[in-house]
């Protein structure tokens, strides 16, 4: 009897502190990711969404603008070249009064180009947070047997 109380109390020695060692390496893990994560990407995607539809509309309502005004100064450039225009006209004045009128659109294509330039890139969308990848393997449609891998 007295040998089995030794071998117990020397074997509660030994277990204890790796009892004591597990409990504490435990303590240490990081807790498994919460719904509560996945809550927080899906709002913040939101909310940048949100952002950069407001920005998206200001960039393109101001794009439109400069597009309008380059339309206005080509109509404008049509507009006088076709009044210039007469039939008693020479070959002279009708070259010129082209020549006037390509000068008036390379002028408004290059102010709409400068203007396009100086708004900046477009704001770009955010990207949305990741799913979490399925542990099972696709299965052929057909066969209902694992895929292949592709080389």
């Amino acid at each position: 009897m007295r040998i089995s109380r030794v071998a117990i109390v020397t074997t509660a020695l030994i277990i204890s502190p790796l009892i004591s060692a597990s409990s504490a390496v435990a303590d240490n893990k990081t807790p498994a990711p919460t719904s509560q994560n996945k809550v927080d990407l899906k709002a913040a995607y939101k909310i940048a969404l949100e952002q950069f539809r407001k920005d998206f509309k200001i960039y393109e309502d101001q794009r439109r603008e400069i597009n309008r005004i380059y339309k206005e100064a080509i109509d404008k450039a049509l507009t006088e070249a076709r009044t210039a225009r007469s039939v008693d006209q020479t070959q002279k004045e009708k070259r010129q009064s082209m020549k006037a009128q390509q000068n008036a659109v390379i002028t408004a294509t290059i102010a709409r180009d400068s203007a396009i330039e100086a708004l900046g890139a477009p704001p770009f969308a955010p990207t949305q947070p990741g799913k979490v990848p399925s542990n099972a393997k696709k299965m052929s449609s057909q066969t209902g047997k694992p895929q292949a891998p592709k080389k």
